[in-house]
């Protein structure tokens, strides 16, 4: 099943208007840093998370997305450690890790992709994420099924 997807920082608040006009399928402000995607869902962004911490040596976390109340089914909060292991993605000493990382990715049977296409993805969650820590921001994926 094909779905859309949005990962995006913002605040609680924030997350719930934005989760509210993506499900009523209006046109969500653009004041908020988000990535619109298409397939990616809380099944493949927890596997990018074990293979990112796996490629890193970054140990071992929770990385189950988490609905964030009951009135917003479509509305996942990505855990604090994977957006750790992303962000010291962005840092690695290893200038081919965000490469591995994404080519691992795309084979993964979660994502089935090639990493052509995977490492523009994992690069912009990187500095989504990044950014959404220096600004004290949580990131939050919005999915829904097309």
């Amino acid at each position: 099943m094909a779905v859309l997807s949005e990962v995006f920082a913002t605040r609680h608040r924030g997350a719930l208007a934005r989760s509210e006009a993506l499900d009523a399928g209006e046109d969500a402000p653009d004041d908020v840093r988000h990535l619109e995607l298409s397939d990616v869902t809380t099944m493949e962004l927890e596997a990018l998370g074990e293979i990112a911490a796996r490629v890193l040596r970054f140990g071992t976390g929770d990385l189950e997305l988490e609905e964030v109340d009951l009135d917003h089914e479509s509305l996942f909060e990505l855990p604090p450690f994977l957006c750790e292991v992303l962000t010291e993605l962005g840092r690695a000493e290893d200038p081919e890790a965000l490469a591995d990382v994404a080519a691992e990715w795309a084979r993964s049977e979660e994502m089935g992709a090639t990493p052509e296409v995977t490492q523009p993805i994992v690069a912009d969650l990187v500095e989504l994420v990044t950014a959404a820590a220096k600004d004290g921001l949580t990131v939050y994926l919005w999915v829904q099924p097309v």
